[in-house]
């Protein structure tokens, strides 16, 4: 049923997902007027009023995909097995898009400029957040069919 808690951590997932979207991963300011920001869809290095942007809206749409993986598996609750190949599928997803994300903060943000003060933002912690949940959500589709094959075998 959509009301169990596996269903809870995926509509989390997807919601944390839609955080990462709205969000920056990480800024870095090297001064006043000069910045480089990171979110899924560009890396923007900004000096004043002018910026230069390199686009990576490849991690937005993995993420997208991510959302959409998450809903489809939240409805899938009749069929556990499948839910559990959504949910797989989803986590590889998410894992590549923190993973290209990170890199795109190593290699692009780090790199571009020395000193400065680095934060990471809310959307590099949504991201997080929406694996841990997508994996608990996992546990529980698990521990679900475990019961329904034990109470099987008990007819």
């Amino acid at each position: 049923m959509i009301q169990r808690i596996q269903s809870v951590f995926l509509l989390i997932t997807a919601m944390a997902l839609a955080v990462f979207l709205g969000t920056n991963s990480y800024v870095r300011t090297l001064s006043a007027s000069d910045s480089i920001i990171v979110n899924p869809y560009h890396v923007m290095h900004k000096t004043g009023t002018l910026g230069t942007e390199k686009p990576i809206f490849y991690v937005a749409v993995m993420a997208c995909i991510s959302i959409l993986v998450a809903v489809i598996a939240l409805f899938q609750y009749r069929n556990r097995l499948r839910q559990i190949l959504f949910v797989a599928f989803n986590a590889l997803m998410m894992g590549a898009t923190l993973a290209v994300t990170v890199y795109h903060i190593v290699k692009d943000a780090k790199q571009a400029g020395t000193g400065g003060e680095e934060t990471y933002e809310v959307g590099i912690f949504a991201l997080i957040v929406a694996l841990i949940s997508n994996y608990i959500a996992n546990y529980f589709i698990k521990k679900d069919e475990k019961l329904v094959r034990s109470a099987d075998r008990m007819r």
